[in-house]
C-alpha cells in the first residue's frame, strides 16, 4: 500500500497543472454546493427570525377568546419556562403625507428579557422608562429623521397624544417585523389605561423549557386552557417559512446542479487522457502479473484522493463565501437585521460526500475501460473505442429532445414536476450527444470561409475540430456554463420581478386603501392629471357564497377598467367580453379560480350570496386568477348598493399623467382619517429593497459557474495539446512559427466558444420554457427574455475559451521539438 501511495503523489507532483485543474473543478463544486445548501438554511433561519418579531424564543401564544388575559391563569407546567404577558394595540403615525401604521406593544421589561430583549442602538441599557416615553426602530426613525428626546404624536383611538423618544433601538427583536409598518415600544403603565385595559394582556407568549416536546406542551396547553373560552396557536407557521426559504435558495441548486454537472464533465475528460498517457504503466502492471482489479483499484484511488481533499477544503471555502454574501446582505438590507450563517453537519457530510461520489464515478468509467484492455493492446497503445453509429446518435437525440420538449405539455398535476426534471435531464443529454455531430459538421462547412478568409492557419484549425473529442468536450462543457448563466440570470429576474412586483402587468398608478365617501372619489376625479379613477366598495369576511364566507368582496361599475388595472387574467380570453355584458344587464358575479375550487361552483352557476340578513342568487359568469388583487369575488357597484346596502368606498386605484402629484394631494385630501396610499412604484422600491437583497448572491454565484467553465476549459486545451504534440513537433519541424501556432489555437477556441454560444443560447431558451411551464407562478406570466443576457451570456464564454487558449499556447513555446517527435 506503501508503494500505491508514493506511486500516485509521484503523478501528482508531476502533472502539477493537471492536478491544479481537476482538483480546483472539485473544490469549486463541492464549495458552491455546500453554500447551496447552507444558504436555505440560513435564509429560514433568517425568515424565522423576522416572522417571530414580538415573540422572538417564544413558541406558542395564548389569547382569551373575548377578554384580556392574566399570567395567573396560565398553568404551572415544568415544560413551560416562561410565560410572558403582553399588551397590544395600534396607532397611527402622520408625517408630510404620509400615514404609518404603528403596532404598539408593552410589557414587564424584566419578563420581556427572558424571551426577546430589545437592542438599543447606542448598545446601553433600558432605564427610567416611564410615562409617555417610546422607544423606536432605527429603520422607522431614520426614514422620517426622528431623533432621541424629539416628540412625535401617535394617533391612538382617535386622540392625538405626544410621546418623547426615550431610545433608539436596532431594527430587530422586538421590532422586528415581516409586514408594513413599525413597532413600538411603551411603558406598560402607559398603554394599559391608552387601550383602557387595565386588567391583563392582550396574549401570553410561552418559552417551552430546554429539551422539552413542543406538541406535548401543546396539547398540555390546550387541555388546561380549553376552547372557545381561550385560543392556544403556534408564533409562526413554521412550514411556510420553510416553503419561502425553499423558494428563494431554489436557484442556488441550480447553479450547483450546473457546477456538479460541469466537474464530471472536467474530471471524466481528465481520466480518459490520464489513462491513455499511462498506457505504458499499466501494461508494465499487467505484464508483472497485476490484475485487472488491482489496477483499477490504484487508479480509483487516485480519483478518491481528488475528490476527498476537494471535498475537505471546499467545506471551509464554502463556510468563508457563505459569510461573505450574508455579510453584505446584511449591509444591504441594514438597521439591525442579521442573517446568521446556519452550518449544520448534514450539509457538509452532503457537500462532502457529493464532491467524493462525483469523483469517484466520473472517473471509474475510462479507468475500468483501461483496466480491461487486453494486455496485447495495451502493449502496443490501442486503445480500441465501440463506434456507435452517426445515424444512430443523431436520431436518439432528436427523439429524446422532442420527447423532454412535448412530455411536460402533455402532463398535468404532480406528474407536471416529475415530467419537468425529465425535460431539463434530456435538453442537456441530447445535446451533449450531439455536440461531437454537429462540431464535425460545423468543422466541414468553416474549412472553406477558413481557408479563404484566414489562410492556412484557418484551414488547420477548422481541420483540427473535426472528430476532436476534446473540442467537443470543450464545448459541451462551454454550452451547459453558458446556458446555465443564462437560465439562472433570467430566472433570478423573473423572480426578483415576481416576488416583488405584485402589480406587473397591472396598469394602475397608485391607490388608496381607507374610508372613502362619493364627494371624496369626485374630488379626486378633478384633480389635474387624473386619467382614470376606479373606487371600489370592500366587504371583508362580510359576505358568504353558498354559506362559505368570502374573505374579500369588491364592487365596481366599471368591470372594463378593473380588468386592465388590477390585471385579471380569465380563465378563457372570451370570457372578459361576457362577463361586462353580463354585469351591466344583472346580477352576476366573477370569482377567483381558488375560490370556485373552493366553493366547487362551475361558470354558469347560480351563486347565493348574502350579509347575514339579506340573501340574493347571482349567475356566475367567470373566474380570473391576478396577483394585484388578492379579492375572491367581483359583483356589480349597484347590486352592492341594492342588495348588500353600500355606502362609501373602501378603495380607490387611479391612473395618471403625473401619478406622485396625485398621491400628495390624495394623501393631503384624507386628512387625520386613517388610509394607506401608495404609487405602484413606491411600493415595488420598499419590496425590491429587501427581496433583491435576498437574491443579489445569487448573480454574484453565477461568476463561479463562468470559473468552473474556465478551469474546464483549460483542463480540456491542455488534454488536447498532450494528445496533439508530437503532430505539433512536426508542424513546427517544418517551418509554422510561434506566432501562426498561437493563431490556430486562438482560431480553435473561437470557433469552439462561438459553437457553445449558439448551442446555449438555443438550449437555455428552450429549459427556461420548460422551467417556466412546470415550476412558474400559478397565474401565467411569460418572462421577459432580455437579448442582451443572451448575447453577454454568449461573449463571455468565448471569451473564457480565448483566455483559456493562452495555457496551451505558452506550452507549445517551451516545446522540445526532438523529444516530442521521438516520442510514443
Amino acid at each position: 500500500m506503501k508503494i500505491i501511495l508514493k506511486y500516485i503523489l509521484t503523478n501528482l507532483k508531476e502533472r502539477k497543472l493537471r492536478t491544479a485543474v481537476m482538483f480546483l473543478s472539485i473544490l469549486l463544486s463541492s464549495m458552491l454546493l455546500f453554500v447551496s445548501f447552507s444558504i436555505g438554511a440560513s435564509y429560514e433561519s433568517a425568515q424565522q427570525k423576522m416572522a417571530r418579531g414580538m415573540a422572538g424564543s417564544a413558541v406558542f401564544s395564548v389569547k382569551a377568546a373575548d377578554r384580556a388575559i392574566g399570567t395567573n391563569e396560565l398553568p404551572l407546567l415544568s415544560s413551560v419556562e416562561a410565560g410572558v404577558g403582553v399588551l397590544k394595540g395600534t396607532a397611527l403615525y402622520h408625517e408630510n403625507g404620509y400615514y404609518e401604521t404603528i403596532d404598539l406593544v408593552a410589557a414587564d421589561l424584566t419578563e420581556l428579557e427572558k424571551i426577546n430583549p430589545p437592542h438599543l442602538a447606542n448598545g446601553g441599557k433600558i432605564t427610567d422608562f416611564t410615562g409617555c416615553q417610546v422607544i423606536l426602530p432605527d429603520r422607522f426613525t431614520l426614514k422620517y429623521g426622528i431623533n432621541k428626546g424629539d416628540t412625535i404624536h401617535l394617533q391612538i383611538h382617535d386622540a392625538t397624544v405626544p410621546f418623547q423618544v426615550a431610545e433608539i433601538a436596532n431594527y430587530d427583536t422586538v421590532f422586528l417585523r415581516h409586514t408594513r409598518g413599525a413597532t413600538a415600544l411603551l411603558p406598560l403603565s402607559t398603554l394599559a389605561p391608552l387601550l383602557d385595559q387595565t386588567d391583563g394582556y392582550s396574549e401570553i407568549l410561552i418559552k417551552p423549557a430546554a429539551g422539552a416536546d413542543t406538541a406535548v406542551l401543546k396539547n398540555e396547553l390546550a387541555a388546561a386552557l380549553p376552547s372557545p373560552a381561550y385560543v392556544v396557536s403556534e408564533v409562526v407557521n413554521e412550514a411556510q417559512i420553510a416553503a419561502d426559504a425553499r423558494q428563494k435558495s431554489m436557484p442556488f441548486f441550480l447553479i450547483s446542479f450546473f457546477s456538479m454537472t460541469m466537474s464530471v464533465f472536467i474530471i471524466y475528460s481528465s481520466y480518459k487522457v490520464i489513462t491513455l498517457d499511462r498506457l505504458p504503466v499499466i501494461g508494465t502492471f499487467r505484464s508483472i502479473g497485476a490484475e485487472k482489479k488491482t489496477v483499477t483499484r490504484i487508479f480509483l484511488l487516485e480519483s478518491l484522493l481528488y475528490g476527498s481533499a476537494g471535498g475537505l477544503l471546499g467545506i471551509p471555502s464554502g463556510i468563508v463565501v457563505l459569510k461573505l454574501i450574508l455579510h453584505g446582505m446584511g449591509q444591504s438590507l441594514s438597521h439591525g437585521i442579521e442573517i446568521p450563517a446556519v452550518i449544520s453537519p448534514l450539509s457538509a457530510a452532503l457537500s462532502f460526500t457529493m464532491a467524493v461520489t462525483a469523483a469517484f464515478f466520473s472517473s471509474w468509467i475510462p479507468i475500468r475501460h483501461a483496466g480491461r484492455m487486453p494486455v496485447k493492446d495495451i502493449v502496443l497503445g490501442i486503445p480500441e473505442e465501440p463506434h456507435t453509429s452517426t445515424r444512430f446518435v443523431t436520431s436518439v437525440c432528436v427523439i429524446v429532445f422532442l420527447i423532454s420538449v412535448i412530455l411536460p405539455r402533455l402532463v398535468s398535476g404532480p406528474m407536471l414536476y416529475l415530467a419537468g426534471g425529465f425535460s431539463l435531464l434530456g435538453m442537456i443529454a441530447s445535446a451533449v450527444l450531439l455536440v461531437p455531430i454537429l462540431t464535425s459538421l460545423c468543422s466541414a462547412a468553416l474549412t472553406p470561409i477558413y481557408r479563404s478568409l484566414l489562410g492556412n492557419e484557418g484551414w488547420l484549425a477548422a481541420r483540427n475540430m473535426r472528430g476532436n473529442k476534446n473540442t467537443a468536450q470543450n464545448i459541451t462543457l462551454l454550452f451547459i456554463s453558458i446556458s446555465a448563466v443564462i437560465a439562472i440570470t433570467v430566472v433570478g429576474d423573473f423572480v426578483t420581478t415576481y416576488v416583488s412586483d405584485v402589480f406587473n402587468g397591472a396598469e394602475l398608478d397608485g391607490f388608496a386603501d381607507g374610508h372613502m365617501e362619493q364627494e371624496f372619489v369626485d374630488r379626486v376625479k378633478d384633480m389635474d392629471g387624473m386619467e382614470q379613477v376606479l373606487p371600489l366598495y370592500v366587504y371583508k369576511n362580510q359576505i358568504t357564497a353558498d354559506g362559505l364566507p368570502l374573505s374579500r368582496m369588491e364592487a365596481t361599475d366599471r368591470l372594463d377598467w378593473y380588468g386592465p388595472m388590477l390585471a385579471l387574467h380569465y380563465t378563457d380570453k372570451d370570457m372578459e367580453a361576457s362577463a361586462i355584458s353580463a354585469f351591466a344587464s344583472g346580477r352576476a358575479v366573477i370569482l377567483s379560480t381558488d375560490c370556485m375550487k373552493r366553493i366547487g361552483a362551475s361558470i354558469g352557476d347560480s351563486l347565493s350570496l348574502s350579509d347575514g340578513s339579506v340573501q340574493q342568487d347571482y349567475l356566475l359568469v367567470g373566474s380570473f386568477k391576478s396577483r394585484a388583487t388578492d379579492v375572491e369575488a367581483v359583483i356589480p357597484a349597484a347590486c352592492a348598493v341594492s342588495d348588500f346596502g353600500a355606502v362609501s368606498y373602501g378603495f380607490l386605484a387611479y391612473t395618471a399623467a403625473d401619478p406622485d402629484a396625485i398621491m400628495v394631494q390624495l394623501r393631503s385630501l384624507f386628512g387625520e382619517t386613517s388610509n394607506w396610499s401608495r404609487t405602484v412604484e413606491e411600493f415595488n422600491t420598499d419590496a425590491l429593497s429587501t427581496v433583491g437583497t435576498f437574491l443579489k448572491p445569487m448573480r454574484t454565484m453565477t461568476w463561479f459557474i463562468l470559473l468552473l467553465a474556465a478551469v474546464g476549459v483549460v483542463n480540456n486545451l491542455l488534454i488536447s495539446h498532450i494528445q496533439k504534440r508530437r503532430s505539433t513537433a512536426m508542424y513546427k519541424s517544418v517551418g509554422l512559427s510561434n506566432r501562426q501556432m498561437a493563431l490556430v489555437t486562438v482560431i480553435e477556441g473561437f470557433s469552439s466558444g462561438l459553437i457553445s454560444a449558439v448551442l446555449a443560447v438555443f438550449i437555455s431558451y428552450m429549459e427556461i420554457q420548460t422551467i417556466f411551464l412546470v415550476a412558474g407562478p400559478k397565474i401565467q406570466i411569460v418572462p421577459e427574455l432580455d437579448a442582451f443576457t443572451f448575447l453577454t451570456s454568449g461573449i463571455l464564454g468565448i471569451a473564457v475559451t480565448l483566455l483559456g487558449s493562452i495555457v496551451p499556447i505558452i506550452k507549445c513555446r517551451k516545446m522540445k521539438l526532438v523529444e516530442e517527435i521521438k516520442f510514443e
